[in-house]
């Protein structure tokens, strides 16, 4: 088991450990940066939870484990928002690089992170967002049936086309997502699936950044987590474990993921996405080229910010156009939104505030003071859906302030 894994060896151990002696509890909390390897493996943890053989070896042939590397598995569910659009797009290009078994499997499990979410099981139906989507789902199978693991893949070009309709397919279907990831129905059904016995097989919930729910679907999560099923294991993501209320925290057994050695980084483009020379530094940085967004570019843009928020005068600076230049263009049949490039660029920020810090250039009470205000920033975009443009210039302005600095933008 976790073979699939790379990197995070401490916290596999522990889990490994549970698992094997049946003391995995029935709430967790899987929490560090983004990219570290959260969600494959708590997937992971489904697949050693359901396996019909109880070693649970990665080439096991159980029809569960089967189902459950396929993404497929009808008692393992997936809530939350997710970079779904930019890791489809490179497991796609990983698929066209290396016509391998494997990257098949890569690509079908990215796009069925997308798919799941659409479960009935846990769709409310009351959700006007949701009115198109499964029809929307049966087309992306439809074309992920011409290239699932198992099948002969077409020539090179028909593989390029098939894929390019199926990354489209995928851009249309995101669009039914919410903003905040998810809504209270969704919570209140995720509770009436957990509560219905599963013939001879255990349950999984993952639930992708649980920091970002509003107020009511935390509360109706709350509940569930107060007395979860026997049967059902729950299992929480989150990239900001300060940003979880405490009484969640509280029902929650913690394990850490820490940033992984460049090394490791460096492991999963080239064995994971198939890059035989990566040219991005980090993970990180292969995705945000995947976002189109020039990692260099994004670094010029923060030390250019955090210069202006310090400057003696800023009247005449016209800051929205300067973060402009990171706003994507319009890819496949939709209007891409800057609120993905402004949440880059504000964690961009939080790098250069520990440059800052190492450097002493800037006091300590200033820089504690500047994290709140991005950490604020972050949820006003993702979870309140507030205009990115309006709150950046609203962070300038705090930033400026705590700064000492007067004057407007």
């Amino acid at each position: 088991m976790f073979e699939n894994i790379i990197g995070q060896q401490e916290t596999i151990a522990v889990l490994r450990g549970e698992l094997a002696h049946d003391e995995l509890p029935r709430a967790s909390l899987f929490f560090g940066p983004a990219y570290a390897g959260k969600l494959s493996t708590a997937l992971e943890v489904a697949r050693v939870l359901t396996c019909q053989e109880g070693h649970a070896a990665w080439s096991c042939e159980c029809r569960s484990c089967a189902l459950q590397k396929e993404l497929a598995h009808p008692h393992t569910v997936l809530m939350g928002s997710r970079y779904f659009e930019v890791e489809i797009a490179a497991s796609a290009g990983a698929l066209l690089r290396s016509r391998r078994t494997a990257t098949q499997y890569l690509f079908l499990r990215a796009v069925r992170k997308l798919t799941r979410r659409f479960d009935a099981a846990i769709t409310d139906p009351d959700d006007t967002r949701m009115k198109g989507a499964p029809e929307k789902v049966a087309k992306v199978e439809e074309l992920l049936a011409e290239i699932e693991p198992g099948r002969e893949l077409p020539e090179e070009r028909a593989l390029g086309d098939l894929l390019e309709q199926a990354v489209s397919a995928c851009v249309q279907l995101g669009g039914h997502l919410r903003g905040d990831g998810i809504a209270v129905g969704q919570v209140r059904r995720l509770s009436s699936w957990a509560h219905v016995t599963a013939s001879g097989s255990r349950k999984v919930a993952i639930i992708e950044n649980v920091d970002r729910m509003q107020d009511s679907a935390r509360n109706a999560l709350l509940k569930l987590l107060e007395e979860p099923p026997a049967a059902v294991s729950l299992i929480l993501l989150s990239t900001r474990r300060a940003a979880i209320i405490p009484t969640i925290i509280s029902r929650l057994r913690p394990y850490s993921f820490g940033q992984r050695s460049a090394q490791e980084e460096k492991e999963v483009m080239e064995k994971i996405f198939r890059e035989e020379t990566p040219s991005a530094g980090s993970l990180r940085g292969f995705f945000l080229a995947w976002k189109e967004i020039n990692p260099e570019k994004l670094s010029v843009l923060s030390r250019k910010y955090l210069d202006l928020v310090t400057a003696a005068d800023a009247r005449s600076v016209d800051i929205l156009a300067e973060l402009a230049e990171l706003f994507p263009d319009r890819r496949g049949s939709r209007e891409r939104s800057p609120k993905e490039a402004v949440g880059s660029f504000l964690e961009e920020l939080t790098f250069r505030f520990h440059d800052r810090l190492r450097g002493g250039d800037t006091a300590i009470e200033t820089l504690e003071q500047w994290t709140s205000a991005v950490k604020e920033a972050l949820v006003r975009i993702e979870t309140y859906n507030m205009s990115p443009q309006a709150v950046v210039e609203s962070l300038f302005h705090q930033m400026r302030a705590a700064a000492g600095r007067g004057g407007t933008v």
